[in-house]
């Protein structure tokens, strides 16, 4: 089944100031792009939730966020006595021995009397959990926008098929007017008694041949044919569809190019259409 690259997922995992909130959005990308932020985590960490991001999300732009749960270190705060009390021994000792007062605040801050949580105190359990349950939600996420996606493909692909249906059924006409043509233009051209009608049909056979479509027409049917077998596939297919849909693009425009019917060059030009919004549609397909 075909996947979206788009998603949102919400992972949490750990209690009290080690809750950590995992907030993971995927939007499209050719190739996978991890941008963690949030709070520092260690080096080993990253490594982790990148690997585990890789192998779930495999493919698209991956925002992930991290958050402690009430926000930042505000749970976590706590006062560093020890720190404090030896700072102050320190300016009591300068005050006695050269009789001079320091103000405290002028030589510390907060960061050297107050303490907070980091990454690195919290269990990298629960912070490979949180992103784990995240990544799952954009998985289903992913399956869902992906089954609209495949619905939305599979009633283009039937129109597809009913116009090149048109367009075989009208050929064998539009080949016989076409010969009439040529034969009726060649007889205007060399209008005379003498006339060689054996090469006059020689011209025209070798001018029908290069208009013949027979061959585009096989290979579109096959394309479609195959378009329609990745929409069931169990892997990531996004980037063949859109190489086959450029193929399809080519023998739509050769088929085009070589009839100058207007009824099948309408043809073209709904098949076209229909390309074109898939090819947009398929920029979003895993």
């Amino acid at each position: 089944m075909i996947q979206s690259m788009t998603g949102f997922g919400r992972g949490a995992a750990g209690k009290g100031a080690n809750r950590v909130i995992s907030l993971i959005k995927a939007v499209n990308g050719r190739f996978l792009d991890i941008k963690i932020r949030g709070f520092d985590i260690d080096p080993g960490n990253e490594k982790k939730i990148r690997d585990l991001i890789s192998d779930k999300l495999t493919r698209g732009t991956i925002h992930v966020n991290l958050e402690l749960e009430g926000g930042e270190k505000t749970q976590s705060l706590s006062f560093n006595k020890e720190r404090f009390e030896a700072i102050e021994a320190i300016l009591l000792e300068i005050q006695k021995e050269y009789g001079r007062h320091l103000d405290m605040g002028n030589i510390v801050n907060a960061n050297d009397l107050f303490t907070y949580m980091d990454a690195e105190s919290m269990g990298s359990n629960e912070l490979i959990r949180a992103v784990d349950l995240a990544c799952s939600e954009v998985s289903k996420m992913r399956l869902s926008e992906g089954e609209k996606l495949k619905n939305d493909f599979e009633e283009r692909l039937t129109k597809l098929k009913n116009e090149l249906g048109d367009v075989e059924m009208n050929l064998p006409d539009e080949f016989q007017k076409r010969e009439e043509k040529y034969r009726s233009r060649i007889a205007e051209l060399l209008n005379g008694p003498q006339i060689d009608k054996s090469r006059i049909a020689q011209e025209i056979a070798m001018l029908a041949e290069k208009a013949d479509v027979t061959e585009e027409v096989v290979r579109l049917k096959s394309h479609i044919q195959q378009f329609q077998s990745l929409l069931e596939a169990d892997e990531p297919t996004g980037r063949r569809l859109n190489f086959l849909l450029q193929e399809m693009g080519r023998e739509i425009n050769t088929i085009g190019s070589k009839n100058s019917s207007e009824k099948i060059v309408n043809y073209v030009i709904t098949m076209k259409d229909e390309t074109e919004k898939m090819r947009e549609q398929v920029q979003n397909i895993l």
